[in-house]
C-alpha cells in the first residue's frame, strides 16, 4: 500500500503558511490575528488512513502517456492499398463473374511487376468514376504508364514471358481505358489494348488453347475487341474471326454464341456508318437475318437464364406494366438485355433503309422486356422499403441498366413508358447518389438524338459488365 505520510489537523490556512496552528475551538489563533478568514479544521473522517495505491498508480501512468505522441484513433491505410481492396471486393468479387482469375494472380504476382501495376491503375480508375474521386486521376494516370513501361520491357525482353499473365494484365488495362476513355470514336484507345493482345496471341501460335485459364482469357478477349470495335464503329479484324475458330471448339456458351452474332452487328454498323444515310437493299436483308438469329437465340435460352416473371397484386410506380422478371444473375440480364438492345437497333435499321416495313409493335414489345428486368434492382420494389440504401455492387448493376433503357425511351412511342423509364433514372439519381442517371435522363429529356454505343461509353456499361 502506498504511505503519503501523516494528515496534518492544522486548518486550510496554516497549511499554506506553513505556521504551526493553535487548533483552538473557536478558531485558529494565527488566522485571527493575521485577519485571515479560517475555514475550520477537518473532519475526523478525513484523517482515516486509506489505500491510494490505485490512484498513484493512475496518476503515474497518466504522467507517462502525457509524453507520448497520440496514437490514431483509425488506421490510414494509403490508395494503393484501399483501392485494389475495394476493386477486388466490389467489382471482382461482388460483381463480376469473368474476373475470376484476377485476384489469384495478384496474389502470385509480384509487386514491382506488370500485373500489379495494372491492378493497381484499374483499381484506382474504378475508385475515380464509382466513388466519383476525381483527385485520384492522377495516381491512377501515373500507375497507368508504369503498367505499360512494364509490360513493354516484359514483352521484349529475353525472358520467358507468362502469356496468361499477360493477356490477363492487358485486359485490366483495357478495362482501365473504358472506364476513363468515355468518347471511344475521338480515340483509338479502345482498340489499343484488345488488338495489342490479339497480335500477342498471333505470335504464341495455338498456346492460349492449351489450357482453361487461357481459352478464358481468350474469350474475354474476342469479347473485349468486338465491344471496341463497335464503340469505335469500325469493323472487327480478321484476327478476331480466326481467334474466334480457334475457341470455338472449347467454348460454347450462351455468350459466346451472342458475342459472334454481335461481331456481325458490329460489322453491318461499320459499313453503315462509312456509308452514310445511302439507301441500300442489302443492309435491310442483313439486318433481319441477325435479328432471326438473336430471336432463335433468345428462345433457345436454357432455364437457368430464364427469369422468373413476378406479377404483383398491387400497383407500384417502379413497375411498368403488370409485371416485372427477376433474373438468376447479373450475367444473364445482360445477356438478355443485350439481345433486346440489339434487337431495337437491328428494327430501326430495316425501318430506317426500308420505311414500307414496321416493326412499331416488336419494337414495343422488345422494349417492355427491358423496363421488366429493371424493378428487380430497385430497393423499393425488390426489398419493399423506401429507405433501403444502394449498396456499391447494387450501383453497379444500375448502370448497366442505363443505356439499354435510353434504347427502349428512345425507339418508343408510348408516352407512358417513356415517363416510367425518366422516372426510374430519377429513382437513380435522387435515391442511388448516381449523378451518371441524372445525366441519361437530361439527355431523353432534351431529346438528344445519341448513338447506343456512345451512351454505353458514357456511362461506363461496358467496364462494368460481367
Amino acid at each position: 500500500m502506498v504511505y503519503r505520510g501523516r494528515l496534518s489537523r492544522d486548518c486550510l490556512p496554516c497549511r499554506k503558511r506553513k505556521l504551526r496552528c493553535d487548533l483552538r475551538p473557536e478558531g485558529c489563533g494565527q488566522c485571527s490575528r493575521a485577519r485571515l478568514e479560517c475555514y475550520g479544521y477537518r473532519d475526523h473522517h478525513d484523517l482515516v488512513f486509506r489505500d491510494e495505491t490505485l490512484a498513484t498508480e493512475q496518476k503515474i501512468m497518466a504522467r507517462e502517456l502525457s509524453g507520448k505522441p497520440p496514437q490514431p484513433s483509425t488506421l490510414e491505410l494509403g490508395w494503393n492499398i484501399q483501392a485494389p481492396y475495394a476493386f477486388f471486393s466490389i467489382f471482382v468479387f461482388g460483381f463480376s463473374r469473368s474476373h475470376m482469375a484476377t485476384a489469384p494472380g495478384y496474389n502470385k504476382a509480384p509487386s514491382t511487376g506488370y500485373f500489379a501495376a495494372s491492378v493497381e491503375a484499374t483499381s484506382l480508375a474504378f475508385l475515380v468514376t464509382h466513388l466519383n474521386r476525381l483527385d485520384l486521376m492522377g495516381p491512377a494516370n501515373s500507375a497507368y504508364v508504369t503498367a505499360i513501361q512494364r509490360l513493354n520491357l516484359a514483352l521484349n525482353g529475353p525472358e520467358t514471358l507468362h502469356l496468361e499473365e499477360a493477356l490477363e494484365s492487358i485486359l485490366l488495362l483495357d478495362t482501365y481505358e473504358k472506364m476513363v476513355c468515355r468518347n471511344p470514336r475521338g480515340s483509338s484507345l479502345w482498340i489499343n489494348h484488345p488488338r495489342g493482345g490479339i497480335s500477342l496471341l498471333e505470335s504464341c501460335g495455338s498456346q492460349v488453347v492449351t489450357s482453361y485459364l487461357g481459352r478464358q482469357l481468350g474469350a474475354r478477349l474476342v469479347s473485349a475487341l468486338t465491344v471496341s470495335c463497335g464503340a469505335a464503329a469500325v469493323a472487327v479484324p480478321e484476327a478476331l474471326r480466326t481467334l474466334r475458330r480457334q475457341l470455338d471448339p472449347f467454348v460454347n456458351s450462351v455468350k459466346w454464341r451472342f458475342m459472334g452474332i454481335l461481331a456481325s452487328i458490329v460489322d453491318l454498323q461499320a459499313d453503315l456508318h462509312k456509308g452514310g444515310d445511302r439507301c441500300k437493299p442489302g443492309p435491310v436483308k442483313q439486318a433481319e437475318q441477325l435479328d432471326a438469329e438473336l430471336t432463335r437465340l433468345h428462345k433457345g435460352l436454357p432455364l437457368s437464364w430464364r427469369p422468373l416473371r413476378v406479377s404483383p397484386v398491387r400497383d407500384h410506380p417502379l413497375i411498368f406494366g403488370s409485371y416485372y422478371d427477376i433474373f438468376p444473375d447479373q450475367c444473364a440480364v445482360q445477356l438478355a438485355n443485350g439481345i433486346c438492345v440489339m434487337r431495337l437497333l437491328l428494327n430501326r435499321i430495316i425501318t430506317m433503309y426500308s420505311p414500307n416495313k414496321s416493326s412499331g409493335s416488336d419494337s414495343y414489345d422488345i422494349a417492355c422486356q427491358i423496363c421488366a428486368s429493371v424493378p428487380q434492382f430497385l430497393p423499393s420494389v425488390a426489398q419493399q422499403d423506401e429507405t433501403a440504401p444502394f449498396s456499391p455492387v447494387l450501383r453497379l448493376q444500375c448502370c448497366t441498366l442505363l443505356a439499354p433503357l435510353y434504347v427502349a425511351n428512345h425507339v418508343s412511342e408510348d408516352v407512358t413508358m417513356r415517363a416510367w423509364i425518366g422516372h426510374c433514372l430519377q429513382y437513380m439519381s435522387d435515391r442511388g447518389g448516381m449523378k451518371i442517371a441524372q445525366d441519361v435522363r437530361d439527355a431523353m429529356t432534351n431529346n438528344l438524338d445519341l448513338d447506343y454505343w456512345f451512351v454505353v461509353s458514357m456511362v461506363g456499361s461496358y467496364a462494368f459488365a460481367t
